[in-house]
Protein backbone atom coordinates (compact mmCIF):
# COMPACT_ATOMS: atom_id res chain seq x y z
CA UNK A 1 0.00 0.00 0.00
CA UNK A 2 2.89 2.34 0.78
CA UNK A 3 4.34 1.88 -2.72
CA UNK A 4 1.03 2.81 -4.31
CA UNK A 5 0.78 5.90 -2.12
CA UNK A 6 4.35 6.90 -3.00
CA UNK A 7 3.62 6.52 -6.73
CA UNK A 8 0.50 8.67 -6.44
CA UNK A 9 2.41 11.37 -4.56
CA UNK A 10 5.27 11.24 -7.09
CA UNK A 11 2.74 11.57 -9.93
CA UNK A 12 1.06 14.59 -8.28
CA UNK A 13 4.42 16.25 -7.60
CA UNK A 14 5.38 15.67 -11.23
CA UNK A 15 2.46 17.75 -12.50
CA UNK A 16 3.67 21.25 -13.43
CA UNK A 17 2.54 24.08 -11.15
CA UNK A 18 0.85 25.81 -14.08
CA UNK A 19 -1.49 22.83 -14.60
CA UNK A 20 -2.28 22.71 -10.88
CA UNK A 21 -3.18 26.42 -10.98
CA UNK A 22 -5.47 25.83 -13.97
CA UNK A 23 -7.14 22.99 -12.05
CA UNK A 24 -7.70 25.18 -8.99
CA UNK A 25 -8.97 28.06 -11.15
CA UNK A 26 -11.48 25.77 -12.86
CA UNK A 27 -12.66 24.50 -9.50
CA UNK A 28 -13.01 28.01 -8.03
CA UNK A 29 -14.88 29.33 -11.06
CA UNK A 30 -17.28 26.40 -11.02
CA UNK A 31 -17.73 26.59 -7.25
CA UNK A 32 -18.50 30.31 -7.46
CA UNK A 33 -21.22 29.76 -10.04
CA UNK A 34 -22.64 26.92 -7.97
CA UNK A 35 -22.57 28.64 -4.60
CA UNK A 36 -23.22 32.28 -5.49
CA UNK A 37 -25.57 31.86 -8.43
CA UNK A 38 -27.11 28.47 -7.67
CA UNK A 39 -26.23 26.95 -11.04
CA UNK A 40 -26.55 23.19 -11.43
CA UNK A 41 -24.31 22.80 -14.51
CA UNK A 42 -21.25 24.44 -12.98
CA UNK A 43 -18.82 22.76 -15.35
CA UNK A 44 -20.06 24.98 -18.20
CA UNK A 45 -18.52 28.23 -16.84
CA UNK A 46 -15.25 26.37 -16.13
CA UNK A 47 -15.11 25.07 -19.71
CA UNK A 48 -15.94 28.53 -21.02
CA UNK A 49 -13.25 30.14 -18.84
CA UNK A 50 -10.65 27.59 -19.94
CA UNK A 51 -11.54 28.18 -23.58
CA UNK A 52 -11.39 31.96 -23.22
CA UNK A 53 -8.02 31.75 -21.43
CA UNK A 54 -6.50 29.53 -24.09
CA UNK A 55 -8.01 31.64 -26.87
CA UNK A 56 -6.38 34.69 -25.30
CA UNK A 57 -3.06 32.82 -25.07
CA UNK A 58 -3.37 31.81 -28.72
CA UNK A 59 -4.10 35.38 -29.71
CA UNK A 60 -1.29 36.98 -27.69
CA UNK A 61 1.49 34.37 -27.73
CA UNK A 62 0.36 32.05 -30.54
CA UNK A 63 0.37 29.10 -28.12
CA UNK A 64 -2.70 27.02 -27.36
CA UNK A 65 -2.12 24.58 -24.47
CA UNK A 66 -4.59 21.71 -24.55
CA UNK A 67 -3.31 20.43 -21.21
CA UNK A 68 -4.06 23.80 -19.59
CA UNK A 69 -7.56 23.68 -21.04
CA UNK A 70 -7.99 20.09 -19.81
CA UNK A 71 -6.76 20.97 -16.32
CA UNK A 72 -9.25 23.85 -16.09
CA UNK A 73 -12.06 21.55 -17.22
CA UNK A 74 -11.03 18.87 -14.72
CA UNK A 75 -11.24 21.40 -11.88
CA UNK A 76 -14.74 22.25 -13.05
CA UNK A 77 -15.55 18.55 -13.28
CA UNK A 78 -14.57 18.05 -9.65
CA UNK A 79 -16.85 20.91 -8.60
CA UNK A 80 -19.59 19.46 -10.81
CA UNK A 81 -19.26 16.12 -9.04
CA UNK A 82 -19.80 17.87 -5.70
CA UNK A 83 -22.93 19.54 -7.07
CA UNK A 84 -24.28 16.23 -8.34
CA UNK A 85 -23.42 14.52 -5.07
CA UNK A 86 -25.23 17.27 -3.17
CA UNK A 87 -28.30 16.94 -5.43
CA UNK A 88 -28.33 13.20 -4.98
CA UNK A 89 -27.56 13.15 -1.27
CA UNK A 90 -29.99 15.84 -0.13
Amino acid sequence: MRKIWDKIIAWILGIPVDKKLHFVAGFIIAAFFGLALGMKAVIVPAIFAGFIKEFFDQWTTDQWEWWDFAATCLGGLLAQSFVLLNMWWF
